[in-house]
């Protein structure tokens, strides 16, 4: 009901007014103005006014069908990565878990991961990614469907669990199940970070897309009609195969997220239209990624500039699995050369700094 429309052609109904009232409270969880009793209907209608305003344009009103809350519990957590996944790329998630994503292979920061994961419609998936959960319990899953167009609902559901599950962490790593992480870089940085700044805060850490032009083909799977979005180049962002966050920036983004309307191309809504409204800047991290799936195995064990990269797109898991045990082996040397964290952490920050 078109509330203003009706109030211009009639007198105030105080009965319809406070059922609207009783629903706006429960959509914008706030609790009553208990003088409200005592107001006559014209403030009754201001406040309603005021209460529609506050209504939420994204709700994500979904539930978790599984939620490991206690993983960031009673230890100081360095890094959180938060993985988007699907509930059927378990060779995946294994790959990462014995890779780059062990947390047992790390000693100078405390490191953790979870993977997110919507709605399986396969009653067999899902009964195999609940004993996944048992086994390692390291997945979150809410009650979406998990598809290419509610990618974004994963984004805000990531943001969501770090702001309730892990918000002491000091960094946020967000990751695509297809991308290798040379983990020991990323900590060297975000450490270099903190040497020079003290506590970081306000930081979106990424591979920075200037004026991407937006696809007309309407056979390509980011095909966006003028319609759905009027420009031919999306504002600045972030590529959504791996970014890092300061905390403080994705609990921003979730409370915004509630007034920000869904928009499907998930790495710019997150990236993009919600690092705008939070004020955070994009520091550009451009030349630590290789992104190109075929070359992968080619960039990440070139001698003059492998040490260099950090994030890769990865098609084939055994390569995954070759390039990490590089990166490990690499590192041996460097762990019986110093028998303390610092000269570890000084070797490798070489490389950034």
């Amino acid at each position: 009901m078109v509330w203003d429309r009706l109030f211009a052609e009639e007198p105030l109904d105080e009965t319809k007014l406070r059922i609207e009232l009783s629903r706006l409270l429960l959509q914008v969880n706030t609790t009553p103005d208990m003088s409200l009793k005592n107001k006559t209907v014209e403030e009754i209608y201001k406040y309603v006014q005021e209460l529609r305003k506050q209504v939420p344009v994204n709700p994500h009103n979904f539930n978790y069908i599984i939620n490991p809350r206690n993983v960031c519990d009673g230890i100081d957590v360095f890094i959180i990565s938060y993985i988007h996944s699907a509930p059927t790329h378990y060779k995946r998630r294994t790959a990462i878990r014995e890779t780059w994503g062990d947390p047992r292979n790390f000693d100078s920061f405390v490191f953790r991961l979870v993977f997110l994961i919507g709605k399986s419609t396969d009653k067999n998936v899902q009964e195999a990614l609940l004993m996944e959960s048992d086994r390692y319990g390291d997945v979150v899953q809410e009650d979406f469907t998990d598809s290419y167009r509610n990618l974004t609902y994963k984004g805000i559901m990531g943001l969501k669990w770090v702001t309730r599950y892990c918000r002491h962490a000091a960094f946020i790593l967000k990751t695509d199940d297809d991308i290798f992480v040379n983990i020991f870089n990323v900590a060297s940085h975000l450490q270099g970070l903190q040497k020079r700044e003290g506590q970081v805060s306000n930081l979106l850490l990424c591979l920075v897309w200037y004026r991407m032009k937006v696809v007309r083909d309407p056979k390509s799977k980011w095909y966006l009609s003028r319609s759905e979005f009027r420009d031919d180049y999306f504002p600045t962002y972030c590529s959504g195969s791996a970014f890092m966050m300061s905390t403080d920036v994705a609990a921003e983004m979730y409370r915004v997220s509630a007034e920000t309307a869904f928009f499907w191309v998930d790495d710019f809504y997150i990236t993009g239209l919600l690092a705008k409204k939070v004020g955070v800047k994009h520091v550009k991290f451009n030349s630590v990624y290789a992104l190109g799936p075929s070359t992968f195995l080619d960039k990440f064990t070139e001698e003059s500039k492998w040490r260099t990269l950090t994030f890769g797109h990865v098609h084939n898991l055994n390569h995954m699995s070759r390039v990490w045990k590089k990166v490990l082996a690499d590192r041996r040397p460097l762990l019986h050369a110093g028998s303390n964290k610092h000269n570890n952490e000084s070797s490798m920050a070489r490389y950034f700094h």
